[in-house]
């Protein structure tokens, strides 16, 4: 009994570092990846920032855009769950969730939501216009606006959304407080949801 005691500990050690190893590179990938831009950072930086070796790297990821596509997913799925329970979506909770995630590295989301649509064109970013859509329907939406789907008008929010981010970029504004952009967000749900 002993010995299977060890094994089981063991496994269970093995299991903790390699999940710990795994987020430090993801953590290590956005931080490098918010700095110098998604097209500029090597596979030995995200290592390096992780404390790993690069052959440690290829033992949790097949590639940079595997890394990316795990990143993306993972965050459309946090912030789903955060936002979404017994199949309908608070869209207040959304926002709220998506922006405190984009506020942490701004840049490197909107980077990594752009490259994952335009790269396979079956982007996470789907997920979340999908459920706003079917969110948008159940209301009675489709009686107000005529000449627009809900799945229009889920994806003008959510452009909407992105819109604001770019434009702080562009205008090279601080990312320090996202009430501002919540309350911008809520006054556009507002509008839908009162049309």
């Amino acid at each position: 009994m002993k010995g299977f005691d060890f094994i089981y500990m063991d496994n269970t050690r093995r299991s903790r570092k390699r999940e710990s190893t795994h987020n430090a590179l993801k953590h290590s990938a956005k931080m490098q990846f918010e700095k110098y831009g998604i097209e500029n950072v090597t596979i030995e930086e995200i290592s390096e920032g992780a404390d790993v070796s690069r052959s440690t790297f290829f033992t949790h990821f097949d590639s940079l855009d595997d890394l990316l596509s795990q990143i993306a997913n993972e965050e459309i799925d946090d912030i789903i769950s955060a936002a979404c329970s017994d199949g309908k979506i608070d869209l207040d909770a959304l926002f709220t969730q998506l922006t405190d995630d984009t506020y942490k590295y701004p840049s490197f989301m909107c980077q990594m939501l752009m490259k994952s649509i335009v790269s396979d064109g079956n982007s996470s970013v789907s997920k979340i216009i999908s459920l706003m859509s079917k969110e948008l329907e159940s209301r009675g939406f489709g009686e107000s606006f005529e000449s627009f789907s809900s799945d229009d008008v889920a994806s003008i929010v959510m452009g909407a959304f992105f819109g604001l981010i770019f434009k702080k970029l562009v205008n090279k504004e601080e990312f320090n407080d996202a009430d501002d952009l919540k309350e911008t967000i809520n006054k556009l749900i507002y509008i839908v949801n009162n049309k």
